[in-house]
């Protein structure tokens, strides 16, 4: 990308800057802040996204061809680039009742997979070496309190004095 370019752009959202402005007025990016780094590798179209989203800009009212577009970036992964390809069609034409379909779907595929992974369950305590190293140790330890301090343990001890009493007869 030409310096010229990323002067025109928000490089996270794409939006148009305007010069000098501090921060982008959609996502609200500091652009003193904004380091290449940073930048979110979901948010820019493989080559195969974006022959596809060039399909679908060509067919714009043929469901199908927003449909596959839809699940490839889904499964590769790209539901952000997908999302932004919507929203710039949004800047572009912001009564299209078809971007603004596409665009709640993929939001909606993505929250859906935020809340997927949120729900994963952790592995049980149980399935840690961690776990059974600890079970181990208890018990060697309880049996070696056994073998000290039980029946056979007297070994080591003084033997109590005895006290003869005299019972009466």
């Amino acid at each position: 990308m030409s310096e010229s370019s990323d002067r025109a752009a928000c490089p996270k959202c794409g939006h148009t800057r305007a010069s000098g402005a501090p921060a982008c007025p959609r996502c609200g990016l500091r652009f003193a802040l904004w380091k290449p780094s940073l930048a979110d590798p979901r948010a820019q179209l493989t080559p195969r996204g974006q022959e596809l989203w060039q399909q679908v800009e060509t067919n714009w009212q043929d469901t199908s061809r927003h449909e596959e577009f839809a699940k490839y970036c889904l499964q590769s992964n790209l539901l952000p680039a997908a999302g932004r390809c919507y929203r710039d069609r949004l800047d572009h034409f912001p009564g299209d009742t078809v971007a603004s379909k596409m665009q709640a779907e993929i939001l909606a595929k993505a929250t859906l997979g935020l809340l997927i992974q949120k729900r994963q369950v952790a592995e049980p305590v149980t399935r840690s070496k961690w776990f059974w190293v600890i079970i181990l140790a208890v018990m060697a330890a309880a049996v070696a309190a056994a073998f000290l301090w039980g029946p056979g343990g007297m070994r080591g001890r003084r033997a109590s004095p005895t006290v003869n009493m005299q019972v009466p007869r």
